[in-house]
């Protein structure tokens, strides 16, 4: 059973179920097969951010899909068994008309639907995310650190995560994000051993490496503001991380997104110019913070119906019943408070204080280091990925791992050579004899021909492979069929429903892309 997380009730997830444009050759068909439905590992993709909910105590979930991917997912989640089992929460599926395949992430949250169903402070994950990170250790990190540390605000911070791409999974080629962070205020009361504190920091800057790029071309340097500089005197500026997007709002996020329409993605846009205005002054009432802030610190309109925890904290001196901590409360101050200018002789506007953004940074993927958060939205990546699973024991206490590696529907000939600690092979799938398959998924309904060796390979449902095949590094769609003698190498691919002539050979070739595509 999850971990329960004493706010993990007050936090809803919102999923999104993007177009996978970066999935051509796999995904030209979205109303058939959409991104959110490619196996990872002989399971849909979705499956990992449901899990992920389940085992992080988050029971409201949302799914949010353009109409033309709505069928296709529905289906899946009253069909397939890896998303129908009892464990998982059923989620709710979204598919507001006016989403489209480019609507931007910032767009999708301003849609009336989506608003409607954000009562409180909520989640937002990719349907792509792979991850280990706990999703408890996650709430409490915000819990500790962002939904209390504002100064003289009580609204809540917010939190996401970046990982390095730079690890013992390195794909080539793999997007990365320029981040900048600021040490945290020194914390009193020692971390225990498993909280994420050590690796969290404040955000301070945040954008694409292609924006870093174009700016240190146009100026041949990089600016760094001095009012940065005056805030915070040692910053960290990272180059090959990538933004996981994973982010805890807090609700007041929603009047921020809305009152700035010209901001288009949350990464770049709703996190960059956030972590901005906690240094810029000049921002708060540009980017209408000063507004926003007052109405969620004051004003019940501005405060989510279930976001009970700040009135916990105004009514309980919570620090003053630590045996480590001394209370300020319990500390007059020097002198009163001046209720007006002395040299203006007016009211002196309290200065808004922006809750910081945090950025939780997971460590390198080593073998010391075997916890895993990536993205899998590329193909390289999808087949990195499914590969790194398949090899993990069946009694590894990765809650990623596959505990039956090999189905027990699955019909193997005498004199086949299958590797038996990074091999997977879904249901109903036949493996004819004089076979090798090492490091590869097949999925089920395969039909795997004599004399076929697979090396590195993914292999998708419903796929026919002729005989005496030689397949390396590929990935094979769909309901595919790959040709007898067929020699396919390094990075080939095969789109979903393609039939491979007999004897092509070939490497790094896309088999099939963009077919469908023409019915548009």
């Amino acid at each position: 059973m999850p971990s329960k997380s004493p706010l993990s009730h007050n936090f809803q997830a919102l999923i999104l179920c993007g177009p996978g444009v970066s999935f051509n050759t796999l995904t030209s068909t979205p109303e058939d097969f959409p991104k959110a439905l490619l196996p990872v590992a002989n399971r849909p993709m979705i499956w990992y951010p449901l899990d992920w909910c389940r085992r992080a105590n988050i029971s409201r979930i949302a799914l949010i899909t353009p109409p033309s991917s709505r069928r296709a997912i529905e289906d899946a989640l009253s069909r397939n068994p890896h998303l129908t089992s009892p464990d998982l929460h059923r989620p709710d599926v979204l598919a507001p008309s006016t989403l489209t395949q480019n609507t931007s992430t910032a767009d999708i949250i301003r849609i009336p639907e989506v608003q409607s169903v954000i009562t409180g402070d909520f989640i937002i994950l990719p349907c792509d995310l792979l991850s280990e990170l706990p999703g408890e250790c996650l709430l409490e990190a915000w819990m500790t650190h962002a939904a209390g540390m504002v100064g003289s605000s009580d609204a809540a911070g917010g939190l996401g995560v970046w990982f390095p791409t730079r690890s013992d999974l390195v794909v080539k080629g793999e997007e990365t994000n320029f981040l900048t962070t600021a040490q945290l205020s020194h914390f009193t009361v020692p971390s225990p051993s498993n909280f994420l504190r050590p690796n969290l920091s404040k955000v301070v800057y945040s954008s694409t490496t292609d924006t870093l790029n174009d700016i240190t071309a146009s100026k041949k340097f990089f600016p760094v503001r001095h009012g940065l500089l005056r805030k915070h005197g040692k910053i960290r500026m990272l180059t090959t991380t990538r933004d996981a997007h994973v982010y805890l709002f807090p609700y007041w996020t929603l009047d921020f997104i809305n009152r700035n329409p010209k901001f288009d993605s949350i990464s770049e846009d709703v996190v960059g110019w956030w972590a901005k205005a906690t240094w810029q002054d000049g921002l708060i009432p540009k980017l209408g913070l000063d507004h926003i802030l007052h109405l969620s610190s004051h004003d019940k309109g501005g405060l989510a119906p279930n976001q009970t925890y700040n009135k916990i904290e105004q009514d309980v001196d919570i620090a003053s019943l630590s045996t480590t901590h001394i209370s300020n409360l319990l500390t007059p101050p020097s002198s009163p408070p001046s209720p007006t200018s002395p040299t203006q002789g007016k009211p002196t506007k309290p200065k808004t204080a922006v809750p910081p953004f945090l950025c939780y940074l997971h460590p390198t993927f080593s073998p010391s280091q075997q916890t895993i958060v990536r993205r899998v939205d590329t193909t390289p990546l999808l087949l990195s990925l499914s590969l790194h699973l398949a090899s993990l024991p069946s009694d590894s206490t990765s809650p990623l791992a596959t505990k039956q590696k090999i189905h027990p529907t699955t019909t193997i000939a005498a004199r086949t050579t299958i590797s038996p600690n990074d091999v997977l092979i879904g249901a109903n799938t036949t493996i004819n004899q004089f076979t090798t398959i090492k490091n590869s998924v097949v999925g089920s309904n395969c039909v795997i021909g004599q004399n076929v060796k697979l090396t590195r390979c993914v292999i998708m449902d419903d796929v026919e492979i002729g005989e005496k095949c030689n397949l390396t590094g590929c990935v094979v769609g769909w309901r595919s069929k790959v040709g007898k003698g067929c020699k396919l190498g390094e990075g080939s691919e095969v789109a979903p429903g393609y039939a491979v002539e007999e004897g092509f050979e070939g490497a790094g070739e896309v088999l099939g892309g963009f077919e469908g595509l023409d019915e548009d």
